[in-house]
């Protein structure tokens, strides 16, 4: 997966090359440009071990000769080329010899036909400027089989759209699989399926680091670490109590083990536990007392102390009058 710097260059790289996309997409091409140079100054931090395996960078190369194109840019003519060609040995490098790498990622897919029309078109148009014909010739012509495989027959959209599908996502389907109905509707419903699951992952991911952050950090400002939180509640105790017993021995498992079962130490850390619960329900009430007084509310004790127990309630009924 690359060291830690590795990825946040690549992230910022993404993010960088998705914003130009957009610009692309809107006929901005000279600031899509400005961007994509800084996408590419971003992947060029990368260990080149790293980036070599992926096709982010030949695809963003392309992206930025597509720019000149479109700007009618001849000056860059010369480094068009090369850019082509680093694109050219960079996919090849990502994808493998005869698309191998990619067919078996994808699970024999044809993913990459769109992006080896639009690199063929390019390097036929650059060949053209710069006077070797046939070389353009035969890009071109490879450009044009590559854009007639990619058309797609109404008859083959239609049966896809017919099962529930946008028609542009039946449409990519198609195109990746070759034509092929049923190949494609066992792709959208495997990408449906994969969508689904990220969405639970991160789910349950932002519910786990919500969790972590409630239990505070070690003295060396690290988080609860879940996988030894989960071992220590596996074998019988309460949760909250087996995260304040990390949390005070740096997640050093064996040492919280010990503290939990030594009877002195477990009780001082359930002490601990209650006297911070107590000081965080003060606080809530307090600002349950302000937000009161601020409605109109008197500040007595008692009146104070009943509103806030009925709090909830009083917030609704605010809220359901506000709407009627």
């Amino acid at each position: 997966m690359g060291s830690e710097t590795d990825q946040r260059a690549v992230m910022m790289g993404l993010m960088l090359h998705s914003n130009a996309k957009q610009l692309i997409r809107r006929q901005k091409y000279k600031d899509a440009l400005e961007v994509l140079e800084m996408g590419e100054e971003s992947f060029s931090l990368c260990n080149p071990q790293f980036i070599e395996m992926v096709d982010n960078v030949p695809i963003l190369q392309i992206d930025m000769v597509w720019c000149y194109f479109m700007l009618r840019d001849i000056s860059s003519l010369s480094v068009a080329g090369i850019r082509l060609q680093k694109a050219r040995e960079g996919i090849e490098r990502a994808h493998g010899k005869d698309y191998s790498r990619v067919r078996l990622l994808q699970g024999g897919r044809f993913p990459e036909i769109a992006l080896h029309m639009r690199l063929e078109l390019l390097e036929g148009v650059v060949t053209y400027h710069n006077g070797h014909l046939d070389k353009s010739r035969k890009a071109l012509t490879s450009a044009q089989e590559k854009f007639l495989k990619l058309q797609v027959p109404d008859e083959s959209l239609s049966l896809v759209m017919s099962m529930g599908f946008k028609e542009h996502n039946a449409r990519r389907a198609l195109r990746m699989n070759n034509q092929d109905v049923g190949s494609a509707v066992d792709f959208l419903i495997e990408e449906k399926a994969k969508k689904l699951q990220k969405r639970e992952e991160d789910m349950k991911r932002r519910q786990e680091l919500s969790e972590q952050k409630s239990y505070g950090v070690t003295l060396t400002k690290k988080p609860v670490d879940l996988k030894s939180l989960n071992e220590l509640v596996s074998i019988g105790f309460e949760k909250a109590l087996a995260a304040e017993a990390l949390r005070r021995n740096e997640n050093d498992t064996q040492k919280a083990l010990d503290d939990l079962t030594n009877p002195e130490t477990n009780a001082a850390i359930q002490n601990d536990i209650e006297s911070r619960k107590r000081k965080r329900q003060r606080k809530s009430d307090k600002a349950a007392i302000e937000q009161l007084v601020s409605m109109g509310f008197e500040r007595s004790r008692g009146t104070c102390s009943m509103i806030v127990f009925l709090f909830p309630l009083v917030l609704s009924c605010f809220a359901w009058i506000s709407i009627i």
